[in-house]
């Protein structure tokens, strides 16, 4: 039995990683989870735990009461540390030099002793050979067996009845939409619908406009949506049906809504805003570019464009599970297990 403790902040894209880090530990073996909440004191911001991290972390028990008031004898010893977020990166480090246990870290560890941390998981192609980082995909927690397989949507004509899962987002940190964007969007899923026979399943965020939500529910209510889920109602977790769906199209300014789509082994379309300033987020998201995920300008792509754009996408060819469970195994000193095709 391998025993994971999976730090969680409280960003829930941050925390999905850690919990989607466990899932691909347990491809290689069973595992037994312990959760711990990581709450840093209002007062031990980033650069002060850095700080801490350079010069005093050495009594762990110490640090991480003061910082996050967390007792050592209520943490069983694990095997191995899954984390994601700036806040866990500090207490996955005291924790891992009080236990002697590998710490994962998926994300930025800028400004962090990288020796101090056995495996960073990195996305940005860019980062791939960094000292002890693994290029994989962003962890999810998405499960693709538990959707049935996509209709493959080889040409135009296979585009008749199927279904494609919209995921509507906001503005976020470095991505806006201004009204013009969202505009675009509302005249682009009906008329893709009308000319090619898609059956639309929509779901808005947080994120998204009162406005912008109250169109969608209008063309929900006209039939131009075969479904629409209001995460004014529905709340967090909504979205996770729409996964089933023979394709995603996601608003680009989530990277955990792209790679979950890609997860649920989708092809993706993610269609970004006139308005990006230029972020580590970019280069991510080319890096995930290909194949099977393809980025699209929301403000000025066509209903031809569109189609053809995603009639030459192909699901992924292997469950994302495996390719992390391919680099946590040598820090667990696990059998490296084969390739898998999803065929």
């Amino acid at each position: 039995m391998t025993r994971v403790l999976i730090l969680r902040d409280r960003q829930p894209g941050h925390f999905n990683q850690a919990e989607g880090m466990a899932l691909a530990v347990a491809r290689l073996a069973p595992v037994e989870v312990q959760r711990l909440e990581i709450r840093p004191a209002r007062w031990a911001r980033d650069d002060i735990r850095k700080l801490v991290m350079r010069r005093w972390g050495r009594d762990a028990g110490f640090w991480l009461k003061l910082i996050y008031g967390i007792d050592l004898a209520g943490v069983a010893k694990p095997d191995i540390i899954v984390a994601s977020g700036r806040p866990t990166i500090a207490a996955g480090i005291l924790l891992a030099r009080h236990f002697g246990t590998p710490l994962v870290i998926s994300g930025g560890i800028d400004g962090y002793d990288e020796t101090a941390i056995a495996l960073n998981i990195v996305s940005s192609p860019r980062q791939a050979g960094d000292p002890g980082a693994a290029y994989a995909p962003i962890p999810s927690t998405v499960d693709p067996d538990a959707y049935p397989p996509p209709r493959r949507l080889a040409d135009i004509a296979a585009l008749e009845g199927a279904t494609l899962a919209l995921l509507v987002g906001g503005s976020a940190y470095r991505r806006e939409f201004p009204l013009e964007e969202w505009e675009a969007l509302l005249a682009l899923v009906p008329a893709v619908a009308r000319r090619y026979g898609v059956k639309w399943r929509v779901t808005t965020s947080r994120r998204t406009p009162e406005a912008v939500s109250d169109r969608f529910r209008a063309l929900a209510n006209t039939g131009d949506l075969a479904e629409f889920v209001d995460y004014r109602t529905a709340g967090p977790g909504s979205v996770r049906a729409l996964f089933g769906a023979d394709a995603v199209v996601v608003t680009e300014d989530s990277l955990s809504m792209l790679a979950e789509g890609l997860a649920a082994r989708r092809p993706v379309i993610g269609l970004k805003s006139r308005v990006v300033h230029k972020h580590y987020a970019d280069e991510i998201i080319a890096g995930m570019a290909g194949a099977s995920l393809a980025i699209l300008p929301m403000r000025s792509v066509t209903p031809e464009q569109f189609a053809a754009t995603l009639t030459r996408l192909v699901p992924p060819a292997e469950d994302a599970r495996d390719i992390l469970a391919r680099a946590l195994a040598p820090v667990l000193e696990l059998p490296v297990p084969a390739t898998r095709s999803l065929d």
